[in-house]
């Protein structure tokens, strides 16, 4: 018998494609060779400076990329509770979706169904699964709190596919990679305090700078700088300075293997390891 859960896994497969052609995309930009990083010596506050130079333009298909990865990802948790509808003996409809939630409890503080939008499930080994898989979720006993939520995997692709729906996502190149920087400590020199600039950068931007206890840096002082691209929207703060598709092969993985994949077993299907 054919996989049930076939086309969901397309769709996935689908917005690695997308993920694919956008790192292709930035891996060009952000070649250290289109860009470069001058050095000058701060007389007054007696550090090292780096200045970005040759920004690389911000191209609006990036957003059109991302925006079509985070639709098949979010498509691929409907056509999921689609799935979960049939098995549970319902008849799926336009409101059929997947819930992400961020609390248990709505607005008055009484405790929200969850087999209500796809609609109404039965199925106690079902609905126990949607619960456990919900951002608000943290263990038998406990739940998170919304602003825990709000840095849940699914909660930062129920909110990103929102925006991407009425405007294009804001994407800037970054500072620094910082996780990519390091530097040797040179003998007799105490070892330089960084002053690490996080804000989206402009042509010329300070990026960096380096005190050596105020004394100049060592002639062959490098500290490798780099770009990085992120998204940067404010609802999404969690991840706006995680590499744009760090972020976004984490929120696939999620849905792949933390969510289709758990409910495998409950539509008779072997999980895939």
């Amino acid at each position: 018998m054919a996989d049930e859960l076939a086309g969901i896994e397309l769709k996935i497969e689908r917005a690695q494609t997308h993920l694919a052609d956008l790192k292709e995309r930035l891996r060009a930009v952000l070649d250290p060779k289109r860009y470069d990083f001058s050095a000058e010596f701060d007389s007054k506050t007696k550090r090292q400076v780096y200045k970005v130079r040759d920004l690389p333009a911000v191209e609006p298909e990036w957003s059109i990329l991302i925006g079509e990865a985070l639709y098949q990802l979010r498509s691929a948790l409907d056509h999921l509770a689609w799935r979960l509808v049939e098995y549970d003996g319902g008849t799926p409809n336009k409101q059929t979706q997947f819930p992400i939630r961020d609390s248990f409890l709505d607005k008055q503080g009484n405790l929200r169904p969850l087999g209500d939008l796809m609609p109404q499930i039965n199925s106690p080994d079902i609905l126990q699964a949607l619960h456990e898989a919900q951002p608000y979720y943290g263990g038998p006993k406990a739940h998170r709190s919304r602003m825990d939520a709000h840095r849940h995997p699914l909660w930062i692709l129920r909110v990103l596919n929102n925006i991407d729906k009425h405007r294009l996502l804001l994407v800037v190149v970054h500072t620094l990679n910082i996780e990519r920087m390091y530097w040797g400590n040179s003998p007799g020199l105490p070892t330089p305090s960084p002053y690490l600039n996080t804000v989206a950068l402009k042509e010329g931007t300070p990026v960096a700078a380096f005190d050596f206890g105020g004394q100049e840096p060592p002639a062959d002082f490098d500290p490798h700088l780099s770009l990085k691209v992120v998204l940067r929207e404010p609802e999404a703060a969690f991840i706006s300075h995680v590499e744009v598709t760090g972020a976004l092969d984490s929120l696939r993985s999620w849905v792949e293997w933390d969510v289709v994949n758990s409910f495998r077993p409950l539509l008779g299907l072997t999980p895939r390891i």
